[in-house]
């Protein structure tokens, strides 16, 4: 039996039910996710297990989440793993200039979700090719 390491996708929410949905983009992608609430629990995660990637949920008016995407790019154990911020109401030009590498709105398509995963080269672009979802014809 051969055992396969999927590349880990770490998402920061306070949403259950984004959680789930990134996971399931994630599982079609062919990765895993694993998920917090906050960022000194994902900074412990993120050492431990790191990722390919981290997405940031970002809320309205949430200023704690800008101070977490700037504490993720100034660590030393972090600062070289892109972030991907998702947002329905936040700044997409903050979000640049404070360092995040990539900007997707919500609602997340899962085909947005595949291109931010390739163009932060946390997948490559023949990796995770689309699967069966579960959708019936």
């Amino acid at each position: 039996m051969v055992l396969v390491k999927l590349p880990i996708l770490l998402l920061i929410t306070a949403e259950p039910e984004f959680v789930y949905l990134i996971k399931r983009y994630g599982e079609w992608s062919g990765c895993r996710v694993i998920s917090n609430s906050g960022v000194d629990e994902a900074l412990a995660a993120i050492i431990r297990e790191r990722p390919a990637m981290v997405f940031l949920h970002l809320l309205w008016g949430s200023e704690g989440g800008w101070s977490s995407l700037r504490r993720l790019k100034q660590h030393a154990a972090t600062c070289g793993i892109p972030i991907t911020i998702i947002s329905s109401v936040a700044d997409e030009a903050r979000a640049r200039a404070e360092g995040a590498d990539y900007w997707l709105w919500q609602p997340v398509m899962y085909a947005d979700f595949r291109v931010a995963l390739v163009a932060t080269h946390a997948l490559p672009a023949a990796a995770g090719e689309e699967t069966d979802r579960g959708g019936s014809d």
